[in-house]
């Protein structure tokens, strides 16, 4: 049977939906930018086996790693249903929801807590400067409306019991000569009268024709019990609120983390660096430090599964250690040594793996002198291999202050870095160092012209090597530049 244009369409346009539902099921995963190119269609017993290439454009920049992926789905051309049912995983094993969202938030939820509520209960003031803003308002609404209805059904059954009311048994039983006895709380005869006293006795608002007198000892003793509790509530309602308004989160709205970590050579090493940065002048974070952890799965020696397992790394600041200065961005560095769980990744290694790195900023407020805390994360994906950050910070004469250019704050370049693993990498250096001070190198190596860098056995162009000794020694591994 001779496949029409329209069927043909109507297959196009399913795979099309099929492909952009994989694309963005995969992106909500990872969190990744993915592009997709078709590679082939085959048309089996079963449907058509459409096989894609899926690019993340995130793992090194403009170096895309790719990874090929082969969907089964049984396309029906009456209804352009596609059926995904028994397609393969993408990237099987290899998608990790973030535990800390970009933001900060963590992606956790905590479920079937024995006594939730009794506990949250037991804490009132986290629960209450925690809730939402709308059960805020709601709670201390209800606080003063049943606080006003309980002492106004007080003052009416005071009122009710002295025969103030009309109808009530001391009121229909007394002599006509009692009708001039005064009351306890003159104006109040009905409940709406009494609703009306006990919200200007809490709220002090001043009394007018309604107002308590000696007649009665119980209603000065209700009058004094109602303005104690007025006062204490309110001062619950202010405490709350200002411990929800001076609460240190939105403060951390202003601490900026890069969007993507980098990988590069700094002083001979392979250092793993990311950006953070202060937007606000004159409130700095005071006694900054930051601190870092890789969240991946281990295996003990004796079989344990550890799914979730911290490890803490080091991180410092230029050369301080992990306290930062913050006046303005500051990037955090990484050593890739011996200690650090990415001492055995290369780069194409590293993009197959599933980790992520937990960054953890803490700090004083200065102008409030509370302690504030940033979190965000990093996946695979978003570690450039290979990259370094443009510089931001610049110097104005015309105004005689320095200049922090924002703009550039995610802003890298592509530099020349081995893709090797540093455990590679620093085994070559040391077999170049023994190398060179056994005399072994080329003889035009060794002449009196030839001036060595700081970084080991990194030799500049200018340094009277020729350029392919300068590439052997520098970089012996594959390298990603432009």
């Amino acid at each position: 049977m001779m496949e029409t244009d329209k069927d043909w369409k109507d297959n196009n346009n399913a795979e099309n939906r099929l492909l952009s539902s994989t694309i963005i099921d995969i992106k909500n995963a990872t969190d990744c930018d993915l592009t997709a190119t078709p590679q082939s269609t085959v048309t089996t017993e079963y449907g058509k086996q459409l096989t894609y290439r899926f690019k993340s454009t995130n793992a090194f920049g403009n170096a895309e790693y790719t990874n090929t992926f082969t969907n089964s789905s049984t396309i029906n051309n009456n209804n352009n249903h596609v059926s995904t049912k028994g397609k393969s995983k993408i990237f099987p094993g290899r998608i990790r929801k973030r535990v800390v969202l970009k933001n900060g938030s963590v992606n956790l939820s905590k479920e079937r807590v024995e006594k939730r509520s009794q506990r949250y209960l037991q804490d009132t003031f986290t629960t209450m400067v925690d809730i939402q803003w709308r059960w805020n308002l709601l709670v201390f609404s209800m606080g003063f409306l049943l606080s006003w209805l309980g002492f106004a059904v007080v003052w009416y059954l005071i009122a009710y019991a002295h025969g103030d009311i009309d109808g009530s048994p001391s009121s229909s039983s007394s002599s006509p000569s009692s009708t001039d006895k005064p009351k306890c709380v003159n104006g109040v005869d009905s409940f709406s009268t009494a609703f009306l006293f006990s919200i200007e006795t809490q709220h002090t608002i001043g009394y007018g024709s309604r107002y308590t007198n000696e007649e009665c000892p119980e209603a000065i003793f209700v009058m004094c019990v109602q303005s104690i509790t007025g006062v204490m509530i309110q001062c619950f309602v202010v405490g709350f609120v200002f411990a929800k308004l001076s609460r240190p989160k939105k403060r951390s709205q202003t601490l900026m983390f890069s969007r993507n970590a980098c990988i590069c050579l700094r002083d001979g090493k392979l250092c793993l660096m990311f950006r953070v940065g202060d937007v606000r002048n004159r409130s700095h974070i005071i006694g900054a430090s930051i601190s870092a952890l890789v969240i991946d799965r281990k295996i003990t020696s004796e079989g344990e599964v550890i799914p979730y397992y911290h490890n803490r790394v080091d991180v410092k600041f230029d050369n301080s250690d992990s306290n930062v200065f913050l006046v303005w961005p500051a990037t955090i560095v990484h050593e890739v040594d011996s200690s650090s769980p990415f001492y055995s990744m290369s780069a194409d290694a590293m993009i197959r793996e599933r980790f992520e790195i937990v960054v953890i900023l803490e700090g004083t407020i200065e102008s409030t002198g509370q302690s504030i805390q940033a979190r965000t994360s990093y996946l695979p994906c978003e570690i450039l291999w290979g990259h370094r950050f443009e510089q931001m910070i610049g110097y104005r004469k015309d105004t005689g202050q320095y200049r922090v250019d924002y703009s550039k704050f995610n802003n890298t370049y592509e530099i020349d870095t081995p893709t090797s693993s540093a455990k590679d990498y620093y085994e070559y250096q040391k077999f170049v160092n023994s190398t060179y001070s056994r005399g072994l190198l080329p003889v035009e190596m060794l002449t009196d012209t030839k001036t060595k860098d700081e970084d080991v056995n990194t030799y500049s162009p200018d340094s009277g090597l020729s350029n392919n000794s300068y590439d052997l020694l520098a970089y012996p591994f594959p390298t990603r530049s432009e």
